[in-house]
């Protein structure tokens, strides 16, 4: 048996031209189009693999809001982070709501409880959608990109496959949101795998006594230097998922639906008191590949000032710490490329505190940036203090 085909060159066909192409529609992708726009950029698309935006939040049902603060009552993330938390809670909560960060709440309140929601998934990916055509960004679902053309070291085009076939899109900045540095790959950059792999996991929701409850089984994220959390299949062989191989993830999505209808079932057959009524309908992979350079953020980074930094994030895991994002993290090698979110230079021990939604938001937003006006750090940081952004924690 042929172990290859020879599939016969082709042209192309450019289907699109812009001014900057986002590549992912989850948190980081969607900030990353908002700020492109916001500055300047007239021709903006937001490429998604999916039909709904959100990525893990949403279709993974991940749908906790990590906090904007460092749980000493002090808020560190501004900007469109704590734009899109507003707007995830706008028409209600499913829990969490942060009273003290509400209108009248007081500090006493924010150190009780830090800036984080558990929002609705659903309508947050609505909500997004809305905000994001209403802005003037195009759209393009059930899109996956499949390669990149390159022209003397720079990014000139996505190859993309969607139901029209295979086709280009072109632009003059490009930010690579997908969670998994897919661009980046196909642009040859230097990357690096999450070594210890996915443990499983299987969020899921049901309706109980009238009550929409979230139901997180198992959690991908705790390093194997840490004790495990939450529930864990009784058949649990630490089986690990990298997020990267079609045959990986496809096992991860058939075993995590397993386990939650089989922990669902535990409490007796489907009634419409006690209803099954969503499953995660993307892997709930949090870590799979990122950039990895010299400006790699460390948990060492902690109050520390960064020269070129682009925005704040806090420590979601811990009360206290506060980091200064490099740009330089977000840089790919190719001059017109940036990341965002999970695909960030981060080391392994960081990776797990860059991954999450504040962090998405905020380094999508400063790549947004970096996309629409070039890799000039000063005029992207002009920008980000003209929204009233701080960049250094003595700005605080």
């Amino acid at each position: 048996m042929n172990t290859s085909i020879f599939e016969p060159a082709r042209e192309i066909p450019v289907a699109g031209r812009f001014d900057v192409i986002v590549a992912g529609g989850g948190f980081a992708g969607i900030s990353a189009a908002l700020s492109a726009k916001r500055a300047g950029a007239e021709r903006v698309l937001l490429i998604e693999r999916e039909f709904t935006l959100g990525g893990l939040a949403t279709l993974g049902l991940v749908t906790i809001y990590l906090p904007l603060c460092d749980g000493n009552g002090r808020q560190v993330s501004f900007g469109i982070a704590e734009e899109l938390l507003r707007l995830s809670i706008s028409r209600g909560a499913e829990e969490d709501l942060p009273i003290g960060w509400l209108p009248g709440g007081t500090l006493e309140q924010k150190k009780e409880k830090r800036f984080r929601c558990q929002f609705n998934a659903a309508l947050f990916a609505a909500l997004a959608e809305k905000l994001l055509i209403d802005e003037g960004i195009k759209l393009l679902y059930g899109t996956t990109v499949c390669g990149a053309a390159m022209d003397d070291g720079t990014l000139s085009a996505l190859i993309c496959e969607n139901k029209n076939g295979r086709s280009a899109y072109t632009a003059n900045g490009f930010v690579d949101a997908t969670g998994d540095a897919d661009v980046c790959h196909f642009c040859g950059e230097n990357t690096a795998l999450f070594q210890q792999g996915n443990v499983l996991a299987a969020w899921y929701y049901t309706v109980e006594n009238s009550a929409l409850t979230l139901h997180p089984l198992g959690y991908c994220d705790i390093p194997d230097s840490e004790k495990p959390g939450g529930k864990t299949p009784e058949s649990d062989t630490r089986e690990r998922f990298s997020g990267i191989d079609a045959e990986n993830l496809s096992r991860q999505m058939v075993l995590s639906r397993q386990w939650a209808v089989e922990e669902y079932l535990k409490g007796g057959d489907y009634t419409n008191e006690r209803a099954l009524t969503i499953l995660p309908t993307i892997p709930q992979v949090r870590m799979s590949r990122r950039i990895n350079n010299a400006a790699n953020m460390t948990l060492a980074l902690d109050g520390q000032f960064i020269a070129d930094s682009v925005g704040l994030i806090s420590n979601w895991k811990r009360v206290g710490p506060v980091y200064e994002v490099p740009f330089g993290s977000l840089c790919a090698q190719v001059p017109n490329l940036y990341t965002a979110g999970r695909c960030m230079a981060a080391e392994e021990d960081m990776w797990d505190v860059t991954r999450v939604i504040p962090c998405c938001a905020v380094t999508g937003e400063a790549a947004g940036i970096a996309a629409a006006v070039g890799r000039d750090q000063g005029k992207v940081r002009s920008i980000l203090r003209k929204r009233k952004i701080p960049l250094h924690i003595s700005e605080l």
